[in-house]
């Protein structure tokens, strides 16, 4: 499974699941750390990812 982790989580997400084997990328990896969500969602289609994020309420 390939992931995408959203600038609402930490790289560090991103770090530990490449070291438990996973394809795993953050938005800033990309330089994205400002896109906009649908930006996201798109990258993530192209590169058959599963985007990551996270919600504050």
């Amino acid at each position: 499974m390939k992931f995408l982790i959203d600038n609402a989580l930490s790289p560090i997400i991103a770090t530990g699941l490449q070291q438990a084997g996973f394809d795993s990328v953050h938005v800033r990896d990309y330089g994205m750390h400002a896109s906009e969500d649908i930006e996201i969602f798109e990258l993530a289609a192209k590169e058959n990812r599963t985007v990551v994020s996270s919600v504050e309420y």
